[in-house]
């Protein structure tokens, strides 16, 4: 069986940098990210505006895992994070569809609920209650993902991540990431599922390491991917906060 062909944006960024590794080992990949990066020297550089090198990006391309984007409401949200995650998400899924990509693996966010009360036990269900304006983003950019899937048949699905953090930053001390922390290795984990589980059409779920409590349910990326997270605040970092 040929490998699949696998399209990783935002490459040289805090989460795409942890899923190189993984993904060179198992993927006939391309990395695409806006700067380039001595560390990845096959990089393609390009911007998510520009709508023709994200179509030649995409060409002969299996799955799209999608995690270039402007983070962060201290962004500038008309000169950024709309051109980068808005545009952009447009941008990209207009050339998924165009070069025949199969399906789009999308980083979406916590931020899409993180309005909701913090006792609350969230679900893709839930209604949405974006934290700030790059959280309305990762939603626009769920409901694009759903009309692409309904009208022209791209497979989608959307991982709300909860907060990365790689075993070696400084911690900080809040119950709040502990509930929601997501590990490097959990990460390559959930994405690869993402990337390689058949038979899911269009899907929103959760990904995070375990929790102590489950604020965001994981129950989709279990039942759906087969996901079981490895890593716990407090097996990797200890008890906190």
């Amino acid at each position: 069986m040929s490998q699949l062909r696998v399209l990783l944006t935002g490459a040289a960024g805090r989460i795409g940098s942890g899923l190189l590794p993984v993904f060179r080992d198992r993927y006939t990949l391309r990395a695409f990210d806006r700067q380039p990066s001595p560390a990845i020297p096959d990089l393609t550089v390009g911007n998510l505006t520009n709508a023709a090198a994200v179509r030649q990006a995409c060409a002969d391309t299996d799955v799209v895992v999608h995690l270039a984007a402007s983070a962060g409401d201290e962004a500038s949200f008309v000169a950024e994070i709309v051109p980068n995650n808005v545009i952009g998400m447009y941008n990209l899924l207009e050339a998924a569809v165009q070069q025949r990509v199969r399906r789009v693996v999308f980083a979406s966010s916590v931020q899409t609920v993180g309005g909701a009360p913090p006792a609350a036990v969230l679900t893709p269900q839930s209604p949405v209650q974006p934290q700030g304006p790059y959280g309305a983003t990762k939603v626009f950019g769920e409901a694009l993902g759903r009309y692409y899937h309904d009208r022209y048949g791209l497979e989608f699905i959307a991982l709300r991540l909860g907060g990365y953090l790689s075993y070696d930053a400084p911690v900080r001390h809040r119950k709040w990431s502990q509930d929601i922390w997501l590990s490097p290795r959990d990460a390559g984990d959930v994405f690869c599922r993402a990337v390689e589980t058949a038979g899911i059409g269009y899907a929103i779920m959760f990904a995070t390491s375990q929790p102590a409590h489950e604020h965001l349910s994981l129950r989709e990326a279990r039942e759906q991917l087969g996901y079981e997270p490895h890593d716990s605040w407090t097996k990797c970092f200890g008890k906190t906060g």
